[in-house]
């Protein structure tokens, strides 16, 4: 088992199709009407935090660009997302999900710091 989650990891095209569906599937999250938990306060701002944590993850392997780059792509998304979803009558945009966006970006780039995360993506 080990060994077929490895290949899928090494696969360039395995997780290039992981990122595309994962932006489709979080763009449609992002757009659609919710229903949260009513006893777990913020639990929107720890699912954009989570989201963004996993869309760095996938751009960090599958994005051959400098890491500035990189977040400024995702936090830049995080805006788009916002801005579009502040005309849907049904949901609102707000700096407080853009803050909690970044800050999924922020832990795992901060995480990209130590060496053994790096080489965990074959990085320098």
């Amino acid at each position: 088992m080990k060994s077929l989650i490895q290949t899928l990891w090494q696969s360039r095209s395995f997780t290039v199709a992981i990122l595309s569906i994962s932006v489709v599937v979080f763009s449609y999250l992002f757009f659609s009407p919710q229903s949260l938990p009513a006893d777990i306060p913020h639990s929107d701002k720890y699912g954009h935090i989570l989201v963004f944590f996993c869309l760095s993850v996938l751009i960090y392997k599958c994005i051959n660009v400098s890491r500035r780059y990189q977040i400024l792509m995702l936090v830049g998304y995080g805006v788009l997302v916002e801005c579009i979803q502040y005309y849907i009558p049904y949901r609102s945009g707000g700096l407080d999900d853009v803050i909690a966006d970044a800050l999924g970006v922020v832990l795992f780039y901060s995480l990209t710091l130590i060496p053994a995360v790096r080489a965990l993506f074959n990085k320098p």
